[in-house]
């Protein structure tokens, strides 16, 4: 299997990760979950960035840093979903 492909199944499996982690942190995201949602999150942004130079995806430093600004993009829609899907609790005690 050639680094590209192990590259972009590694970013998949890391995306689903993040999106299931966001079910996970949602019932304690008051006690603690919303931090550990968003430091996974930020593991995940910065696995994405790093990922096209590592896996070489495209032939140029270009292309790579096209791969990575446009999978950077995708972690961080993939992470607010999640935070809005599972109903994550962002605000827990006003008064």
């Amino acid at each position: 299997m050639r680094r590209a492909h192990i590259g972009l199944i590694f970013a998949a499996t890391v995306a689903m990760l993040v999106f299931v982690s966001a079910f996970v942190a949602a019932p304690r995201s008051c006690e603690g979950g919303l931090e550990l949602y968003f430091w996974l999150g930020v593991l995940a942004v910065t696995s994405f960035l790093v990922m096209p130079f590592v896996a070489h995806l495209g032939r140029s430093l270009v292309l790579r840093s096209v791969w990575a600004v446009g999978l950077g993009l995708a972690g961080v829609a993939i992470w607010f979903a999640g935070l809005f899907v599972a109903n994550v609790r962002i605000l827990c005690r006003l008064f």
